[in-house]
């Protein structure tokens, strides 16, 4: 897979995790259980950008998560270029730290 065409599907990505984690946090604070519904989009986005299975990435994966939840402050119905800069911004960030080393 190209490169171009590799970042396209990784930003799609996690611009779908963030729609989904929006919505789970949603739904569980209105009081439903909607946990099982997580699509785990976040492990094939870590695996595409070929993370290993390590401290730095548990560390990494937990700023991650962290970022997403910036996602409940955006009306995706009235904004929703807002998502492509905020998955922008997280596809950087990941990007940047898998290359820096602890």
């Amino acid at each position: 897979m190209k490169a171009k065409d590799r970042k396209r599907l990784i930003l799609s990505l996690i611009k779908d995790d963030l729609i989904n984690s929006k919505l789970l946090r949603g739904l569980n604070k209105a009081g439903l259980d909607a946990d099982h519904y997580c699509l785990f989009l976040s492990g094939t986005i870590f695996n595409l950008l070929g993370y290993p299975n390590s401290e730095q990435s548990d560390e990494i994966f937990s700023e991650y998560i962290k970022l997403t939840e910036q996602s409940d402050k955006i009306d995706i119905k009235e904004t929703p270029n807002t998502l492509d800069g905020l998955a922008n911004e997280i596809y950087v960030f990941i990007v940047k730290r898998k290359g820096r080393k602890k």
